[in-house]
Parts: C-alpha cells; structure tokens; sequence
C-alpha cells in the first residue's frame, strides 16, 4: 500500500518513530476512559435470534449475515482474505453464518446462540437511531451509528430512494457527533487523547474518519465513526492496507456524492442483493464522481489525522514492534525512538488483544471483576415485518 508524506512521525511527546513501527504492550494506571451514561434497560425479547426466527418466521431474512469467522471470534465480511481484528489469513476459512447483532440489539434480544448477552456499549438512543461503541474499538471513541426504523441491509439500498437515504445519514450522523461531543466534555480524556487539548469539536468533526463497509461484516447500514488517532497497532494495520481497504471501504464522502447526484437527476438505483458495486462504481466514474479518487483522498486523509493527533507517550509502553517482532526501545536526545534488543517469547496477538480492552472505551464502566458493562435498547421494535 503506497502511502504519501514522510516516511516518520511524531507521537505525543515529540518523539519520532516509522510509521511501520508501532507501540504495544500499554501500561498506564492513570489513562482515562469515559464511561456511558446511558441508563440500564432489561431485555425485552427472553431468547436468541433463532428463538426470535421461530416465534416470528418473517424475522428469518434479517436475522443472519454471510460472513468468514476467524479463529480470534471476529465475523468478517465473506470478501476478506485477512482478518481486519487480528491480522490472520481468511485465505482458507470458508463462509458461513452468524449472527446479524444489530438486529438482535433492535428488538432487545437477550443473548446469542453461545450463551453471552446482547447487551449494548450505548451511548445515545433515540426513537429511530442507536449510537454505541464498537466492541473491536480501532481508536478511543469508535461509535457505530444504525437505524431503528428501517432494515436496510448495506449502504448500495440507499440509492433505492436517495432523497430519503440522504436525510438518515444527516439523521444518524448528528446523533454519532452528539456522542462525540459527550467523549470531549471529558477535558482529562480530550487531554490524553489529543496533541493540541484545546482542538475544538468542529475540527474534531472534521477529522471523524466517516464510512461503510461492502460487504459489511453486520447486514444492517452502519456508519463506521472512528475519532482519530488510530490505537498504536490499529494505525499500523491501516497504514499497511488491513483497515479502510479499497473496493471495501466506501467513504461517507462518496456515498453522499451518488445519492446527491441520483437525486438531483431524479433518479433511482434498482438495488437487489446481487448488485455488483463495480457496476455502481463504474456508473459514476462516468459522472465524474470516481471512487478511486475519492477513496484514495479519504484513506490518505485518514492517515495524516491519525498521525496529527496522536497522543501516545512511548513511556506508556512496554515495546515497539517491526516486522511482527517485539523490541526494547529507549528514546535518545534527539527524541527519536531507538529500537533496542529482540523481545523473545512474547506473544503479540495476545499483547494487541490486552492493549485493545486497555484502550477502548467500549463497555465502560468495566464491572467489579473487570468485565464490560451494557444495557438493551430502552424503546426496542416490535418483531413484525
């Protein structure tokens, strides 16, 4: 993955490392998390969504999603070849089933076939959007935004009617930057998380790396909301071509040029499951409207905020990584980060899987003994087609 500017950069303090290094192994007992305010709600449905299948036969078509489940227990869309959680190979896992949990968290369905809750990372909940916390957090605060009112399975039916796709996007979109707006009311965590703490919510706003998955790996739209920076690891598996992949990752940006575009022509887009997103690609390429272009804009982007806003103290961690190789590192007079002796035995994907649950803000307040915390939806659907 070709990316542009300098070969280095800057993390909190001045220090200046390669992008293709990255930081692990967190340990820091003062960071600060922002936990939900959102109050507790009970399941409303007693059972799993197949439990829910059989009660209401009509659920069955939105109810699952085709994914290829990797080995770590992220589902990922069935078109991936590497695991965008963990960074294993889905070369050979073959596609299958899963849950479709945003529909379990609409209609309040307590738990999943294997037995853990359907409880929700909520942040903001209103009578046709939910907002919450991504549970494989790839920055501090990423936020999920769906629709209550509408099943709307990947972000290709909202060309199905764009007048109407264009006023949800503004609709959960302005419930996604009140939930930012929440996280930097926190001034100790806008502190931590930020170089400059006195950036205002306008430019962090600006700065959101806002987008869709196709396929998505949750068959119901949702709006990938992530505030930059990017965790240490996350960045690197960005800056490598393992997160916001080209052809996948469909920028809030171009999403709103089609739909601008179909309605200012009085135009619809006659989508079907088996729509191919080359064909929608390549229709507008013709109108001017290029998602190469505008993908590779919105990718660069991402990138340069990550690194712009990137608080990370390297005191704050136990190694720097290269290669998938952990080291020793010091910090010389210079403030340049100098990689020291090979790590031997350390077991990197458990040290990403710790400093993830360290990072996060999902599930906030932890529990007594140490777990995430949740509620169901306070105003679920009723589950009728």
């Amino acid at each position: 993955m070709e990316v542009d500017g300098s070969p280095d950069f800057f993390v909190g303090d001045g220090t200046q490392m390669p992008r293709l290094q990255y930081l692990a192994g967190f340990d820091d007992p003062n960071y600060v998390t922002v936990a939900s305010t959102v109050e507790s709600a009970p399941p409303s449905f007693d059972g799993n969504l197949a439990d829910l299948e059989k009660q209401f036969p009509e659920t069955s078509h939105f109810a699952w999603n085709d994914v290829k489940a990797c080995g770590c227990g992220k589902p990922c869309a069935y078109t991936m070849t590497t695991c965008n959680a963990c960074g294993a190979s889905l070369e050979e896992v073959p596609i299958s089933k899963s849950d479709n949990v945003f529909a379990a968290f609409v209609f309040g369905v307590k738990s999943a076939q294997k037995g853990f809750p359907y409880k929700i990372s909520m942040r903001r909940e209103t009578a046709d959007v939910l907002c919450f916390d991504d549970m494989l957090a790839l920055t501090p605060c990423h936020l999920n935004g769906i629709s209550k009112r509408y099943y709307i399975p990947d972000c290709r039916y909202l060309m199905l009617n764009p007048s109407l796709g264009l006023k949800l996007l503004d609709e959960l979109e302005q419930e996604l930057m009140a939930a930012t707006a929440e996280f930097c009311m926190n001034e100790e965590w806008k502190k931590q998380t930020f170089k400059d703490p006195s950036i205002s919510i306008e430019e962090i706003g600006s700065k959101v790396i806002k987008s869709f998955n196709f396929p998505p790996s949750q068959f119901q739209l949702h709006i990938q909301w992530l505030v930059p920076p990017l965790a240490p690891f996350q960045h690197y598996m960005a800056e490598i071509g393992n997160h916001f992949h080209k052809n996948r990752a469909i920028p809030m940006t171009y999403m709103r040029a089609v739909l601008k575009w179909l309605k200012d022509n009085n135009k619809k887009w006659k989508v079907t499951k088996d729509t191919p997103i080359e064909d929608i690609f390549n229709f507008f390429n013709s109108k001017g409207i290029n998602y190469l272009d505008m993908w590779n804009e919105f990718y660069q982007k991402a990138l340069q905020d990550s690194m712009e806003l990137a608080n990370w103290n390297p005191s704050s961690f136990k190694y720097v990584v290269e290669e998938k190789k952990a080291y020793n590192f010091t910090v010389d007079g210079d403030k340049k980060l100098v990689k020291g002796d090979l790590q031997e035995g350390v077991d990197l994907t458990a040290v990403q899987k710790d400093d993830c649950a360290k990072l996060q803000n999902y599930g906030r307040p932890y529990t007594e003994d140490g777990k995430s915390s949740g509620t169901y939806v306070k105003r679920p659907l009723e589950p009728k087609i």
